[in-house]
């Protein structure tokens, strides 16, 4: 009889010559990938809610630069991934999600939990596929990793049929690992923006989360050279050392008032590796009106038409190094001197105000986020979420992503409880010492999965803002000063604790003044140092607000609040 494989074991096989170590996720109930891991070495995180899968194995992948896998059973299994779908493209997480499908010799019968599930997930992937004929799989195996950590990275898809997964393949089959390209930019289009460039007295370079994959200062050189503000986006962060002299903070709505003028002065914005999303964009309608762009992406779909401009396709850093070889100016010394004089406003403004809430009851986010930054590793992994009191992190410079540590946020889309999930692939990817940031509202949602990090003793640290519910949404509330009171998002109630299972791998911790706070976050490092899972929960006020965030309509501040601030 000749030898022969079942699909899993293939699967297993060519994910494991992928360099992919861990998997996430919740399989079919007919549990066949079981039998193939023993062999594998490989580790399944089976977790409880098929959302959180994605997410954590998203988080897995922009720690790692990596593609990550999710595998997922058929119908309402598959539909529970489209969140985590949505927010790893809109992440640019490269990651493969892995599902069961009826199978054809059933489709279209009302077989069990039938669903069209390729036109499901067709919009938040880069590709998806259904596998009709086994000596199709690796194939399809191949062209959905290549996919997905080329061009802008993202997830892909493959549909795996019932009745495919029964069908023996030959053994010794040859696995093609994926290949990571490069793309450069054509030289017309490198030259046609080196003429801003060249010209340009007060330039503004934007990072956004294209320009993470890559450790590389080429950046920062070329804003040496041309005396350029560095920016970057919320998903951006991480790429540069933010204690350089140069960088300025985060774009759009998270811009400290004090660097606003920053952009308002320059006159040629360069943005490498961002879609330019809105909140990244915020008020550009009436600070870059006359400035031109030069947008670089890898991926046509990402170049935003709103703006005039020259528009670069191909890789960022390719780009970078093309024009540090050519000769420009020195770099304006007025300039320089409007990007230190606005820095040191914007540091001083954070000093005084620490200073403040120094005489005011109660721990506030900054004065955490204080003792995050000076007590806590420099190689720290933070992942935050992007609720009313967790979003004081994207304010710079309140918190500063200094070189070797990592951002991981919510993309555009900001899931509610993706920085809680995600966070455990992350702790699962990497040595270095995780923390999320992440408020009560988002804790709970995830807490299904929490069991997860117990039961595979992951260990991270999770600072949890406790509001007492829903404090973004209480806060546009008060602000339109609503008199039916009948839905409160926030309660006392809630804000009585979180309830944290008692487990000997576990430690649970509560910050209720400033006294404490210090020595609480002490205990908690000393803690993960023993390979524990922390949760310090700290009592929030719901008032705790940052002033850019302070005046909401809808999803951002009123333009009239921001004017009158400066």
């Amino acid at each position: 009889m000749t030898a022969s494989l079942l699909p899993w074991d293939a699967i297993i096989g060519y994910i494991k010559s992928a360099g992919v170590r861990h998997l996430f996720g919740l399989p079919s109930d007919d549990l066949k990938i079981v039998s193939s891991l023993p062999s594998s070495g490989m580790d399944f995180i089976l977790c409880k809610d098929q959302r959180n899968a994605v997410f954590m194995a998203a988080g897995y992948a922009l720690t790692t630069n990596q593609m990550s896998v999710c595998v997922v059973g058929k119908g309402p299994a598959l539909s529970n991934t489209l969140t985590g779908l949505l927010e790893a493209k809109n992440l640019g997480a490269p990651l493969l999600l892995l599902a069961l499908g009826t199978g054809g010799d059933k489709l279209g019968t009302r077989s069990f939990q039938e669903a069209d599930q390729i036109s499901l997930v067709k919009p938040l992937v880069k590709w998806a596929y259904r596998v009709e004929h086994v000596d199709r799989l690796v194939w399809a195996l191949e062209r959905a990793a290549f996919l997905a950590i080329n061009g802008a990275p993202g997830p892909v898809y493959i549909e795996l049929p019932e009745n495919l997964m029964d069908q023996p393949l030959p053994t010794g089959l040859q696995f093609t690992p994926p290949e990571k390209l490069s793309c450069s930019p054509s030289l017309r289009e490198l030259d046609a923006a080196w003429e801003l460039i060249k010209t340009a007295r007060r330039p503004v370079i934007l990072v956004g989360g294209g320009m993470k994959s890559v450790t590389n200062d080429v950046i920062e050189v070329f804003a040496n050279q041309h005396g350029a503000a560095l920016f970057a986006t919320a998903s951006g962060r991480g790429a540069v050392d933010e204690d350089h002299e140069l960088f300025c903070g985060v774009a759009g709505l998270y811009t400290d008032l004090s660097l606003r003028q920053i952009w308002k002065e320059s006159d040629v914005v360069i943005t490498l590796g961002s879609r330019l999303e809105e909140t990244a964009t915020f008020e550009w309608d009436i600070l870059l009106e006359n400035t031109p762009l030069i947008q670089v992406n890898v991926e046509l779909e990402d170049f935003a038409h709103e703006y005039r401009g020259i528009k670069v396709l191909g890789d960022g850093y390719a780009a970078l190094e093309q024009w540090v070889q050519r000769y420009g100016h020195k770099p304006d010394e007025v300039w320089l001197e409007t990007i230190r004089s606005c820095k040191e406003k914007a540091f001083s403004n954070r000093a005084i105000y620490l200073e403040e809430l120094k005489k005011t009851p109660g721990i506030h986010v900054p004065e955490l986020l204080e003792i995050i930054q000076t007590e806590f590793p420099e190689n720290l992994v933070l992942l935050q979420e992007n609720g009313l009191q967790d979003m004081w992190s994207y304010f710079y410079p309140y918190f500063r992503f200094t070189q070797g540590s990592l951002s991981i946020v919510p993309s555009d889309q900001t899931s509610l409880g993706f920085g809680a999930a995600a966070a455990l692939g992350a702790s699962v990817a990497t040595e270095r010492p995780v923390v999320a940031l992440v408020g009560d509202g988002a804790f709970n949602l995830f807490y299904s999965d929490f069991m997860t990090a117990v039961q595979y003793q992951i260990p991270l640290i999770y600072i949890v803002l406790n509001n007492g519910g829903y404090g973004w949404l209480q806060n546009q509330m008060n602000y339109k000063h609503l008199s039916d009171q009948s839905l409160p998002f926030v309660s006392e109630e809630a804000k009585a604790g979180i309830q944290i299972p008692q487990y000997e791998f576990v430690e649970s911790l509560a910050i209720r003044s400033k006294g404490e706070a210090q020595e609480q976050l002490r205990l908690a490092w000393e803690k993960y140092q023993e390979n524990k899972l922390v949760v310090v929960e700290v009592y929030a006020n719901l008032a705790d607000v940052h002033e850019k965030i302070s005046h909401v309509y809808g999803d951002f501040p009123l333009y009239e609040q921001q004017a009158s601030k400066n």
